[in-house]
């Protein structure tokens, strides 16, 4: 899930190191160690911590730091349980690798072969088939996520969710471009369960958690386990933390302690105290990388529910390139982060229950630190791998100052190029400038002013316009990384027709609605949404009880009934459908119009 980051009042408290059921470390390095993580908590206000290290076939360090319940003083431990969410995916992955070891499905099959019942429409010159190892790497063209019932106090269940996919078309077609989606897992979820004849919670309880003895790791509520999980804080109070519907995508909990013993099977290549998990070679296929010859290639490396990179590690006047490999996690409270080192036998994970945890919560920087302190290394982390995307044959071409002259629809702002020369447009509440440098004319600088007057300095990127498979696509290059990422394509929306003109106006939502009461984030109770244009666009604005179900998107119009949000990429081209009744569907939302 996209990492949410909220402001909070500023609170102090006692932050000390609380347990240390496995230490090995030597004692300079555990102070470091310590140090750092009291002074992190502290710094960043967030109420309790967890990590654990492993190294050469054991956990050397677990140490749980503030509190789990700061109001009953309850000190966190790396017994504590969290809610991991994402780094579930890896989870969902080795399940369904596991079924195809036994012989149970075959991960370069289509979804549809194990979930007949699941329709979605593609609008692409595709065979709309849906891929499992597409899925699994975030390939697929699935939709991001329904936004209906995702967080809430009773989810609904995978025929729900499947019903309402089959309203929505796929927002790409398959290996166009990285798009994280949760649905994908929510629907691999159900093939766990379908093909390995159990719920998806038993299925992962019996061949992950039970051989790996993560006996204090759960996905359904588990009221034995359930005393000693961790409250969750957001705006410096204690917070209902709401369910996830797609549990594949995000519901594991677990402790630090337990997920050592996950990344001990990682680096013993599939096997823990003798029971093999996975085959070697099954492993190998999970964290090899699978997006290289994406359409629009990216700078990471994305295996099977994992993502990988390269570190730069130097001890002396010895230095090598090696790999990084993990997952990391949030929701509104919980942040996860796990990520181990194959070359080295050493992997990390760092667990928090605040808001504020993603400033605490890197794995990488835990690597470097114990790396650092404990076996006296020097790392660079993000390295760049030139060899990531050495499958993609396609090459960028440069465009003309009048190939670049259009519209760019982002799906929450848009661009207006009317000359190659400069270009404005607004983002929030920050007015963004493009100008062309005059050392290099495909290459723009950018310059950002705050309620169009306060400026902001970004020195690390520059922007360019290609040409890639006949189409016209902006693309941001990181200066100091030397990466690239397509980040929009000229629009091709056609004329706006008279069938959307005449929806224009106010709706209300009269779908049932899946509020988490007591969350001050997800709840869209009182929904209503507005269809207007804008910029010429048609554009849904949304508002709810709580921010999260508020926001306008800019619409790219199909046809006389389909629009789909603008963008490329992660919650990008969403279906926003006009129905046979008049209504407006988005996202799990049928809006009826009220003037």
């Amino acid at each position: 899930m996209k990492n949410i980051v909220f402001a909070v009042t500023a609170f102090s408290f006692f932050t000390v190191s609380f347990s240390q059921t496995n230490n090995r470390l030597a004692p300079r390095a555990k102070t470091k160690i310590d140090s750092t993580y009291n002074a992190l908590i502290k710094k960043h206000k967030v109420v309790g911590a967890s990590l654990a290290i492993v190294d050469s076939g054991r956990i050397v360090y677990s140490m749980g730091y503030g509190f789990s319940d700061r109001e009953n003083k309850i000190p966190a431990t790396d017994k504590t349980i969290f809610r991991i969410g994402s780094c579930t995916k890896s989870f969902t992955s080795l399940s369904i690798l596991q079924l195809q070891e036994k012989g149970l499905l075959n991960v370069n099959a289509s979804v549809k072969k194990y979930l007949p019942e699941l329709k979605i429409s593609s609008r692409f010159n595709d065979s709309n088939d849906i891929y499992i190892s597409d899925m699994m790497c975030h390939l697929s063209g699935l939709p991001c996520d329904i936004m209906n019932g995702f967080f809430c106090d009773s989810p609904p269940d995978i025929n729900w969710v499947i019903e309402e996919l089959n309203k929505q078309t796929t927002i790409s077609p398959r290996r166009y471009k990285h798009a994280y989606s949760n649905i994908a897992f929510g629907l691999l979820g159900e093939v766990i369960a379908k093909q390995g004849k159990t719920t998806y919670s038993q299925y992962v309880k019996n061949n992950i958690f039970t051989p790996l003895g993560m006996n204090s790791s759960y996905i359904d509520v588990d009221k034995e386990l359930e005393k000693n999980y961790s409250k969750a804080y957001c705006f410096n109070k204690p917070a209902s933390e709401p369910f996830i519907r797609d549990q594949a995508a995000g519901l594991i909990h677990s402790t630090s302690a337990d997920m050592g013993r996950y990344l001990l099977m990682f680096l013993n290549k599939g096997e823990y105290n003798g029971n093999r998990i996975i085959s070697e070679a099954s492993l190998k296929d999970m964290e090899s990388n699978h997006i290289g010859d994406a359409f629009l290639p990216e700078p990471e490396s994305w295996g099977y529910g994992l993502y990988s990179g390269k570190v730069k590690i130097k001890k002396g006047s010895d230095s090598s390139l090696v790999t990084i490999t993990g997952h990391g996690g949030d929701t509104y409270s919980f942040h996860s982060d796990f990520a181990y080192i194959p070359e080295l036998g050493v992997g990390v994970i760092v667990l928090t229950n605040t808001d504020n945890g993603t400033r605490v919560c890197s794995a990488t920087k835990l690597l470097n630190l114990y790396l650092n302190s404990a076996r006296g290394y020097k790392c660079a982390f993000n390295q760049r791998d030139t060899l990531l995307n050495k499958k993609n044959q396609i090459v960028d071409a440069t465009c003309t100052a009048e190939e670049i002259k259009g519209t760019y629809n982002f799906g929450q702002f848009y661009m207006k190029a009317k000359g190659a020369h400069k270009m404005k447009f607004w983002q929030g509440p920050a007015k963004v400038v493009l100008k062309q440098k005059k050392s290099d004319s495909s290459r723009y600088r950018v310059k950002a002013f705050v309620f169009g007057i306060i400026p902001v300095k970004i020195r690390d990127q520059e922007m360019s316009f290609v040409k890639r498979g006949g189409d016209i696509f902006m693309k941001v290059n990181h200066l100091k990384s030397k990466n690239v990422e397509y980040i929009v394509a000229k629009s091709k929306a056609p004329q706006i027709p008279g069938s959307w003109k005449k929806a224009y106006g106010s709706y209300k939502a009269v779908s049932k609605l899946y509020p988490c009461k007591d969350c001050p984030f997800a709840n869209p109770e009182g929904m209503t949404m507005s269809l207007r244009e804008k910029g010429g666009f048609v554009t849904i604005a949304l508002k709810a009880k709580t921010s999260d179900f508020s926001g306008d998107t800019f619409l790219d119009v199909v046809d006389e009934k389909l629009a789909v949000g603008g963008g490329i990429g992660r919650g990008t081209g969403e279906t926003v459908r006009m129905l046979d009744n008049g209504h407006i569907y988005y996202s799990g939302f049928e809006f009826e119009k009220v003037k």
